[in-house]
């Protein structure tokens, strides 16, 4: 979703060369770009992290907007200018913020990453569609699947009628209007943040007997797919996003008990857990990187996990 030269493309608009997927245009822009993260949370510093590394996207400057003073200052440190938002009110009132971030979005590269509230994304929205952008993607969730079980893939019917995905498919209707490439993510996990930590903090209970399975993808890989939906992506696509093995319950906990040397944990009934440990879905994700050309670097929970459990013992098997 790289930016392209309108030279080229003589014989479509300014408006719709915009929205064009890269293979339409031209490599991104080699005096480099910015890149906005519209929330700072996991997956956005995951982005962060790559693209310091491989540079694909040859980012000169990123940017990110938080509610809060000490996480500016973190943000800072890590070489990331803060935006201060302390209310999404703020969008609608305050001149001198939506000047900021539209100087700092235009012709840049956009994430959009924060949970819906059912007002911020519609504010954002709002004032990214007074400018032009060089790529736009949205991180959704598989939880618009609500209580859809087995496979889902893109041709899966969202639910509706579920209460906890109303928010998401509302938030994924607007940035839709923008054309954003949309990916709907399953659990998320990496080093400093999974199952693996909530077992040895003895705080995770098994839901109901652990049959239910349950999809994910390393932050890694997330990371990995996002740059190249800038890169590759079809604008106004929608993919759903996971590893290759799908697992139940009972069986990652078991992986996971039998690696850190711990006791099973205690299972509780499933009406009990939280929403998102409810689900019994597969998710098939192979779409995305097929479409992409994107290779997972954790292709399984197996591999996955296995990379977060050797960072603490400092094994390589």
């Amino acid at each position: 979703m790289g930016e392209e030269s309108v030279k080229t493309q003589t014989s479509v608009s300014l408006e719709q060369a915009e929205r064009l997927p890269l293979t339409a245009r031209d490599e991104p822009a080699k005096e480099g770009r910015s890149l906005v993260f519209l929330g700072a949370g996991r997956a956005a510093l995951a982005v962060f992290g790559r693209l310091k590394q491989t540079d694909a996207l040859r980012i000169n400057k990123f940017y990110a907007t938080t509610r809060s003073a000490e996480r500016a200052l973190h943000l800072q440190g890590l070489g990331i200018e803060p935006i201060i938002c302390s209310a999404s009110s703020e969008l609608s009132i305050s001149a001198s913020l939506r000047s900021r971030l539209q100087a700092a979005c235009r012709q840049s590269y956009v994430l959009v990453s924060f949970p819906p509230d059912g007002l911020s994304d519609k504010l954002y929205r709002d004032l990214l569609q007074e400018i032009p952008l060089a790529g736009l993607i949205y991180i959704s969730s598989t939880g618009v699947y609500g209580k859809q079980q087995g496979i889902i893939d893109e041709h899966t019917e969202v639910d509706k009628a579920e209460e906890s995905a109303r928010l998401r498919l509302e938030a994924e209707e607007i940035w839709r209007s923008l054309d954003a490439l949309t990916l709907r993510a399953p659990g998320l996990y990496d080093f400093e943040y999974g199952l693996h930590l909530r077992l040895l903090s003895g705080q995770y209970r098994l839901p109901g007997d652990g049959k239910n399975y349950v999809s994910r993808i390393h932050l890694k890989d997330l990371a990995k797919i996002i740059e190249a939906g800038f890169l590759r992506g079809r604008a106004g696509s929608t993919y759903v996003v996971g590893d290759l093995k799908p697992e139940t319950h009972l069986n990652v906990v078991s992986f996971l008990c039998e690696k850190l040397g711990l006791n099973m944990p205690d299972s509780v009934p499933l009406g009990s857990v939280h929403h998102t440990l409810r689900g019994n879905r597969q998710v098939n994700g192979r779409k995305v990187l097929e479409d992409l050309k994107v290779s997972l670097d954790f292709p399984t929970y197996i591999e996955g996990y296995r990379d977060c459990l050797n960072r603490y013992t400092g094994s390589s098997s």
